[in-house]
């Protein structure tokens, strides 16, 4: 796992991560969650006290090689950045969700070729998080009924019920491809819990 500025990780240059601090925004802040305070013996230790937990801001990007060995490895890299930051309450659900989007760069963005390249973007600011994979297909991805035989199919109907909001936008001008991207409300949901 990458730890610091421009640093790479992965084997044999599958994987590239640069992760940063988000210069123009607090670098920490407190975040409310939903647990009570817990003293000795387990049981809460005031009426009405909330914990509270330290984020950090950040950036990451890191460019993939379509292979599953280095899926994994991007996927086990915005993991340990989400819990290094204070987000651990949210990591199952963004790794669910990431790992969908990444199989989709991989199987019908890039089509299953190892030489092919992808990209995944997240950043946390203001309580809000936000993953985005870019990859070289232009082809939007389509929810679909899927029969219950079917080993597939319902990946981005799990990608609509654990997020805030999801979309795809095409890729910048003068380049090919599209970015499925996700986004989480962090403080909405510890607020209305």
């Amino acid at each position: 796992m990458a730890t610091g500025i421009g640093s790479c990780g992965g084997r044999e240059g599958q994987l590239m991560n640069m992760q940063y601090p988000m210069a123009d925004l607090r670098g920490a802040r407190t975040v409310p969650l939903v647990r009570r305070d817990r003293g000795p013996g387990g049981r809460p230790s005031g009426e009405g006290a909330v914990p509270v937990c330290r984020t950090r801001d950040f950036q990451m990007a890191a460019k993939v090689s379509a292979r599953p060995e280095a899926v994994a490895g991007a996927r086990r890299q915005l993991a340990g950045l989400l819990e290094s930051s204070g987000l651990s309450e949210c990591t199952d659900r963004v790794m669910l969700v990431a790992q969908e989007l990444m199989v989709n760069a991989m199987t019908h963005g890039c089509g299953n070729r190892p030489e092919g390249l992808f990209s995944v973007r997240a950043m946390h600011a203001c309580g809000r998080l936000r993953v985005e994979v870019e990859d070289p297909s232009t082809r939007q991805p389509r929810p679909r009924s899927a029969s219950a035989d079917e080993d597939g199919g319902r990946g981005l109907h799990l990608v609509d019920a654990l997020t805030t909001r999801w979309g795809t936008d095409l890729s910048a001008p003068g380049r090919t491809g599209k970015t499925v991207w996700f986004e989480l409300d962090l403080l909405a949901e510890a607020v209305s819990s």
